[in-house]
């Protein structure tokens, strides 16, 4: 899964957060330090383990907690549309 890529949603990274719209769904997002960790990661493929793990390394927090908060950051980006599974 990936961050949807195309004209229409436009982002920029300012100091630790990402400010994001989305032209095309009228969606705007603005992420705090752990939602720009996440959203940088989803640039490229990558999978719910990869960014379970990313929390937990940058983070030190366990397992079951870096994986509810990925899965709420993934449920938000996929209502939104914003998010592209492969």
């Amino acid at each position: 899964m990936k961050i949807r890529k195309d004209g229409s949603l436009l982002w920029r990274q300012l100091d630790d957060e990402v400010i994001a719209l989305d032209m095309q769904e009228s969606v705007y997002l603005r992420l705090n330090q752990t939602g720009t960790v996440l959203w940088q990661q989803l640039q490229e493929p990558v999978t719910r383990q990869d960014l379970v793990e990313t929390l937990m390394e940058k983070y030190e927090i366990d397992e079951a907690q870096a994986g509810a908060d990925v899965d709420a950051f993934l449920d938000s980006l996929e209502r939104s549309g914003l998010l592209e599974k492969e």
